[in-house]
């Protein structure tokens, strides 16, 4: 990774990456301010590509007044959904942190933690259920909108970690890292030309960063207004995973924002810290999609199972560094060039 985009991640889960939505938002905050000139020099200053930048384009607002309000917390709970304020419980001095960064045993435990963690959050977004009875685009936008609102999560966890602060800063490092050389791979198996590779990649991290501040600054800014954040929430989902489809059906957005209200719940605040630490993440169920209706009131089917999907039991698509595509078994750890049948 680019020094300067090192920098841009620092800042991001420094200031917790809060920021307002752009030009429909009005006036942002000086967080957010930051981050987008962070991110703007982090990026070509080139026009986007169509193919990954379409859904930022602008267009109609989306009238969000029957997206659904959030779930109140538990009773016990804090109120707040925002990152806690409290100091952290660990205040390490020069040495400890500079044994932490590096020494080769927590710089090997720090890049198994990265890549268990992005292994997670892939393993969700590559659900065959998102794109069937989710109705969420099976191309390469939609796609890393889902698995960028999956390691938003990780991401959220890791900025609320007050036990070592400084450490999960690093595992952060490490697991932006993990998705751009994932997002360099699939960029590279769409078959675009070589010269224009890390041109795409800008491009790429421009519309994760902005997914993921949106994310924040429904967690943050309403964190104690439930019905505004659920507005916020659907906009999110609307704008980036399904790519402001105008013919979208509301009833599907309510389910999705109460996903991500669930997740938030569970991941961030929930999960224990034994097993996170290890890069266990327990996603809960899937969205229930059956008995959607669109706007017409009629039933919602789902959409038919892309061919290239169809694999045996245990067995997943995985990418060369090249943008070669291989298959990989989960359960035998067995790899082949040859699609298995």
């Amino acid at each position: 990774m680019s020094a300067a985009a090192r920098h841009v991640i620092r800042v991001f889960a420094e200031t917790g990456g809060v920021g307002m939505r752009g030009a429909n938002a009005g006036a942002s905050t000086s967080s957010a301010s930051s981050l987008a000139s962070s991110a703007a020099a982090a990026s070509s200053s080139t026009s986007l590509s169509d193919r990954i930048m379409s859904s930022l384009q602008p267009s109609q607002s989306f009238a969000t007044s029957t997206s659904p309000a959030a779930a109140p917390a538990a009773a016990g709970s804090t109120a707040s959904l925002g990152v806690d304020d409290t100091p952290a419980q660990t205040d390490k001095g020069f040495l400890a942190k500079a044994w932490d960064r590096y020494s080769l045993g927590q710089q090997q435990h720090r890049i198994e933690l990265g890549e268990r963690l992005f292994r997670s959050a892939q393993r969700r977004a590559d659900d065959l259920t998102w794109y069937t009875a989710g109705h969420i685009g099976g191309d390469f936008r939609p796609r890393h909108a889902l698995l960028t609102m999956h390691v938003w999560f990780l991401h959220r966890r890791l900025l609320a970690d007050k036990v070592d602060p400084h450490r999960s800063l690093m595992v952060q490092e490490e697991l932006f890292d993990v998705l751009w050389n994932d997002s360099r791979s699939r960029i590279r198996a769409e078959g675009v030309n070589e010269l224009t590779v890390n041109k795409h990649l800008k491009d790429t991290q421009q519309v994760t960063f902005q997914q993921m501040t949106h994310l924040d600054h429904a967690f943050t800014e309403y964190k104690d207004d439930s019905e505004k954040r659920a507005k916020e929430i659907a906009l999110a989902i609307w704008m980036h995973l399904l790519v402001k489809d105008e013919g979208v059906s509301d009833d599907l957005i309510k389910r999705l924002a109460a996903y991500v209200e669930y997740e938030y719940r569970n991941v961030v605040l929930a999960l224990p810290d034994v097993y996170f630490q290890e890069g266990r993440i327990d996603w809960g169920s899937m969205p229930d999609f059956n008995g959607m209706k669109d706007k017409f009131d009629k039933s919602i089917q789902p959409l038919p199972l892309n061919p290239d999907d169809i694999l045996p039991p245990d067995w997943v698509k995985a990418f060369t560094d090249a943008g070669d595509t291989y298959y990989w078994n989960t359960v035998t750890n067995l790899t082949t060039w040859q699609r298995p049948t």
